[in-house]
């Protein structure tokens, strides 16, 4: 049986995949018995998609200069990256903000749908990315404090953890 907790995730997910154009165009064809989440699953699961997505939901963090870093979000030339970010009197918190941070929108801009989904679905999406970034700073860095956030949720959700 499964929790409150677990129904209530199940429920919302299930909400926000109902706002999104491709999930309703598939259930005009899917039979009503066939019609939730691991049958979606099925259909669309790729694991080239999975794969990609990976960085985004679980990446890397790395120290660099006492700062905490996505790995693939860092620049090819860091020495010239900070450069530019002393010249800007950027502090630690500013630089790790740029370097981790994520708009979410913008990881779907091929979507054919991008203009059709809801605004609320890629909120949805931010608040689960920032729930697993937290997780991933804590266990990879126990002995750090992380601020871990979604702003601009009326315009495009942004994610972004940086040290406290």
């Amino acid at each position: 049986m499964l929790s409150i907790t677990a129904l209530i995730e199940r429920e919302a997910i299930m909400h926000y995949l109902s706002l999104t154009p491709a999930y309703q165009r598939w259930c005009m064809d899917a039979p009503p018995e066939s019609r939730n989440i691991a049958s979606y699953t099925a259909y669309l699961a790729r694991v080239d998609h999975l794969l990609c997505y990976l960085p985004i939901l679980y990446p890397t963090f790395v120290s660099v200069d006492d700062l905490i870093l996505r790995a693939e979000a860092l620049p090819d030339d860091w020495n010239a990256f900070m450069s530019q970010a002393r010249a800007a009197h950027w502090s630690p918190r500013q630089i790790e903000y740029v370097i981790n941070h994520l708009h979410v929108c913008d990881v779907f801009l091929n979507d054919p749908d991008h203009d059709a989904i809801p605004l609320e679905v890629y909120g949805f999406l931010a608040n689960v990315i920032a729930d697993l970034w937290r997780k991933r700073l804590q266990d990879a860095f126990p002995q750090r404090r992380f601020e871990v956030g979604v702003t601009d949720r009326d315009v495009s959700p942004e994610v972004y953890a940086v040290q406290a």
